[in-house]
């Protein structure tokens, strides 16, 4: 991915980047988020937990403290663990630090089993 597109996706309106997300994960088969020793990184709003998690690792590079490191789950392992979740836990999905899109676990696991349907 060049600069150009990297900055095209990161300007892009939240729901486009949740779109380009999910396909780009059905097609790679992976999933990005950045690990620490307390664990993946979360931003609390609401009430409720939000788990970060990025298409590619160059995005969620762009996020990384000094203390964290980006990794990558498989998608099927990772749709398994969000099977999981408790119900105050979201996805902020793609983030940049203007925007997120932000989905509960049910609406985001179903919206990616859809995708990896379509290129399974």
């Amino acid at each position: 991915m060049n600069e150009k597109q990297l900055q095209g996706m990161m300007s892009a309106s939240p729901e486009k980047r949740y779109k380009s997300f999910l396909t780009t994960v059905a097609d790679l088969e992976e999933v990005w988020l950045l690990s620490s020793k307390d664990g993946y990184a979360t931003f609390d709003a609401d009430g409720y937990i939000n788990l970060l998690v990025w298409p590619r690792k160059e995005f969620a590079e762009l996020f990384k403290n000094n203390d964290e490191e980006v990794v990558s789950m498989e998608v099927h392992e990772f749709v398994e663990q969000c099977e999981n979740v408790e119900e105050n836990i979201r996805f902020m999905v793609f983030p940049t630090y203007d925007n997120s899109y932000v989905v509960d676990s049910e609406k985001f696991i179903n919206d990616i089993n859809l995708h990896l349907d379509e290129v399974e």
